[in-house]
């Protein structure tokens, strides 16, 4: 992969892979990868990056991450043991990463439902998707793999819009919690 400190430096086509693969790999640090979803969230508000980025998979990488989370937070509720901890920075790389999914779910409406799209829009008055709505539409339209309960075994994601729509809500509050 390239090197954090020199994607900069590449042809701006050429940026928003590299990222991607700075969040895919397992030998970034977590700063490293706060960085390039920092990047994301910027690159993906044009439509045609965002496509790429979510053709090339980076649902993998940012579910991973806000799974992974959402686990150790229903862990927390679960125990009384302080053995479940949640450090500052993840909860800032967490909340990143349901913020790259937020930007992606916009980027992913406007690209793939336009104004003409009777079924999406006609539920909404004056045409306004709310922002979890068109993240529950691109988690149930745009392929994605997770962690299954094998460890190390990744499995494409079969879910319901109304569980898409339940994950959506979560992503949705994480990313706006403590604004």
């Amino acid at each position: 992969i390239t090197p954090v400190d020199q994607i900069h430096g590449l042809a701006p086509h050429l940026q928003p892979r590299a990222w991607l693969e700075v969040l895919a790999s397992a030998n970034t640090t977590l700063d490293e990868k706060c960085e390039a979803m920092e990047e994301v969230v910027i690159v993906s508000k044009d439509k045609r990056h965002a496509r790429i980025l979510l053709d090339e998979g980076i649902l993998d990488s940012l579910l991973y991450m806000l799974n992974r989370y959402f686990d150790k937070k229903a862990q927390q509720r679960g125990t009384t043991s302080a053995v479940v901890v949640v450090d500052k920075r993840e909860l800032m790389s967490s909340k990143l990463a349901a913020n790259c999914c937020l930007t992606l779910g916009k980027a992913h409406c406007a690209a793939v439902h336009t104004e003409g799209d009777l079924l999406l829009m006609s539920m909404y008055e004056r045409g306004t998707v709310p922002e979890e709505r068109q993240l529950a539409q691109m988690l149930y339209e745009v392929p994605h793999h997770i962690l299954s309960k094998e460890p190390d075994v990744f499995v494409i994601q079969q879910s319901s819009m109304s569980a898409s729509e339940d994950l959506a809500m979560k992503i949705k509050e994480l990313a706006t919690s403590g604004r």
